[in-house]
């Protein structure tokens, strides 16, 4: 166990061949630390600012599970709700470490909603161009953090008035897949032909005995497609089905194909 009482320490502690493989190309302390913390170490502002405290590193990284070790040791502390992480994102001095930092947080929203919500996975993907004007020097790290800041916000504002509206989060996701995009609003009608959409669905859904198997995904996704084109024409919306793809149609198709295995999973074998 190492004391790192500077920046430097720190710098020379990362540099080490234990901590070599998988971060080559990051030269930077600021990068190197990043790519530390996105190994879901704890924060730790003692440390991180010139510290006072040891750092905890006991536990095997040669163990592929380890990730998931530290997540139960420490929980998931990157995130703005994490109150000192984020009051430090927004005052430190290291700005650039704190940018590069935010990216831990980025990756974290992006595994809560990675093949589940499309809509806020792509809206969460627009966030790089921002990351790209900071790297270019247009922004500041500060003002990147900012603007991925308000992108959390969004979503989480978008999702609890969801949840005030008494909608699941399946239903929020189907919802949001009839737009093509993270709406700012929720449409009563499209509300209503997410919420048949999913009765459909669970009624379309083959009972046992059935062997859920590709094939089947294949045959289940398309025809409920083809059902919600023909539930949101009624509602008024054309997604354009049957004459050209749209980014509905590809969300719906990816949310009726993962609804198709995560129900198999649940159903017992017999």
């Amino acid at each position: 166990m190492k004391r790192i009482e500077t920046l430097e320490d720190l710098s020379a502690y990362l540099a080490e061949p234990y901590y070599e493989f998988g971060w080559s190309d990051k030269l930077t302390t600021c990068e190197r630390v990043a790519w530390h913390l996105a190994l879901h170490l704890p924060f730790d502002l003692d440390i991180i600012l010139k510290g006072t405290r040891t750092w905890d590193d006991d536990i095997n990284r040669e163990d592929g599970d380890f990730a998931t070790e530290l997540d139960k040791r420490y929980g998931t502390a990157f995130s703005f709700d994490n109150q000192e992480l984020a009051q430090w994102l927004f005052s430190t001095p290291l700005e650039t470490l704190a940018a590069h930092t935010s990216l831990v947080i980025r990756r974290e929203e992006l595994n809560k909603v990675e093949n589940y919500y499309d809509a806020a996975q792509d809206y969460y993907a627009d966030n790089w161009y921002d990351w790209e004007q900071y790297r270019d020097g247009e922004i500041t790290g500060r003002e990147y953090i900012g603007r991925l800041k308000e992108h959390v916000d969004t979503v989480e504002r978008h999702v609890a008035e969801g949840r005030q509206l008494g909608l699941t989060m399946d239903e929020i996701v189907l919802h949001d897949c009839t737009w093509g995009l993270l709406p700012r609003m929720f449409d009563p009608d499209m509300i209503a032909a997410s919420k048949d959409m999913l009765l459909e669905a669970g009624r379309e859904l083959p009972q046992r005995p059935y062997i859920w198997s590709e094939k089947g995904k294949e045959d289940y996704a398309p025809k409920m497609l083809a059902y919600a084109a023909r539930r949101l024409q009624e509602a008024g919306v054309d997604i354009g089905y049957g004459s050209e793809y749209t980014v509905e149609q590809g969300y719906l198709l990816n949310y009726f194909s993962r609804l198709y295995w995560r129900e198999a999973a649940a159903r017992p074998k017999e």
